[in-house]
């Protein structure tokens, strides 16, 4: 990845960077696959199940420091030079409200009417 940005002249530029968490983690030297702090955002832990859709704050992430909280090496690219696809995020925004719904309200049960195969 870094020859890559080398070739296109990267530092040159100083372009910003919009993809998805895939595609940023790699130019934040992230580790891939399955990790426990997958995010370059927040510390928010992956394998708190029990608090996914309940925790609504997570602690920011304010370093990247090789070898703790799955980052490999020294990011390629500065953090507030990358952007998010805002469908990607209105999708996962989406998705989490749907999920923290109480099942039982009103408003769950209209969707269920709306989207029967979705929802219930």
């Amino acid at each position: 990845m870094e020859l890559l940005l080398k070739a296109v002249k990267y530092n040159q530029y100083q372009w910003n960077l919009c993809g998805d968490f895939k595609v940023i983690g790699l130019h934040m030297s992230m580790q891939a696959g399955f990790t426990k702090y997958c995010c370059f955002l927040c510390l928010w832990g992956s394998g708190a199940v029990s608090k996914h859709y309940k925790q609504k704050d997570s602690v920011s992430r304010s370093t990247f420091v090789p070898g703790e909280h799955s980052v490999l090496e020294n990011p390629l690219v500065d953090t507030n030079k990358v952007f998010l696809p805002p469908l990607h995020i209105k999708l996962g925004l989406m998705k989490n409200f749907v999920k923290a719904m109480d099942k039982n309200g009103a408003a769950f049960q209209h969707l269920c009417t709306l989207f029967p195969a979705e929802f219930c």
